[in-house]
């Protein structure tokens, strides 16, 4: 048996395990899932918040160091809900089904073929995407997964592409979620390095994170990748925190489906 039939598998054991779901409602996913990731009644809500085109704009955020940002949704409503669950509610095996819209919506992945299976980057021939994948680290350790490691280990299984745990953090850190945006910037100056021996030199490194709120969070790590001997940083997020443009506010006597 070879590699690649020991890895589908594995996928196929998990999918009976573990059924796929709906990550922005949990209903488990069926043969008329919208590209086998969401389900029927989702998929108006999915693409009203889906951010388009996925790169960030400057203005909205603090962004330093970094050469290109991006975030498949906007952090609002049912998406605002799925990321929680994970982070809040324990539900991490709705990391895999946030990851695999993000290769599809920021990186043109092909969807899965049908739910328990992943989605399929070809990319462009002859070019290297990124040199590795490198988690935002967690505030604190806990002894639970962080949303974002599991989120960039999903990635680099679609994109091919290494997860490096490049970063640590240098001094407790205050919730970012509790203060200001000057004090967001404050509070992460400096907290991030790369770990020793951490294999990055040279290399263009795609950042992973759940939600990009100011951008300093990301910025941080972003800064500390390039002393750490990084190329250039891009970030990704699953969601960023931007006021919804008016074409996608759901009108006040609209109920969710």
């Amino acid at each position: 048996m070879t590699r690649r039939d020991a890895a589908g598998l594995c996928q196929r054991a998990a999918s009976l395990l573990y059924p796929r779901v709906c990550p922005f409602c949990g209903a488990l996913l069926g043969h008329r899932a919208k590209d086998a990731a969401v389900c029927p009644a989702c998929v108006a809500e999915e693409e009203r918040l889906s951010h388009q085109p996925p790169r960030l704009p400057d203005g909205d955020h603090d962004f330093y160091a970094l050469n290109d940002k991006m975030a498949a949704y906007y952090y609002a409503d049912e998406v605002r809900t799925a990321i929680l669950r994970c982070k809040r509610g324990g539900q991490w095996h709705f990391a895999r089904e946030l990851a695999d819209r993000m290769a599809v919506r920021i990186w043109g992945a092909d969807p899965a073929q049908k739910p328990g299976q992943r989605p399929q980057y070809t990319g462009v021939p002859g070019m290297t995407l990124y040199g590795c994948l490198v988690p935002v680290p967690p505030r604190e350790a806990t002894g639970e997964p962080s949303l974002p490691a599991l989120l960039a280990k999903r990635l680099g299984e679609i994109l091919q592409i290494p997860v490096i745990d490049a970063l640590q953090t240098t001094r407790p850190l205050r919730p970012q979620k509790e203060l200001t945006r000057a004090e967001r910037i404050l509070n992460v100056r400096g907290v991030y390095a790369c770990r020793p021996g951490a294999d990055i030199a040279d290399k263009r490194v795609l950042l992973v994170d759940d939600i990009i709120t100011t951008g300093s969070t990301v910025s941080a790590c972003a800064l500390a990748l390039l002393q750490g001997g990084a190329f250039e940083v891009h970030a990704a997020a699953v969601a960023a925190d931007e006021e919804l443009p008016k074409n996608k506010r759901r009108l006040s006597t609209e109920k969710k489906p």
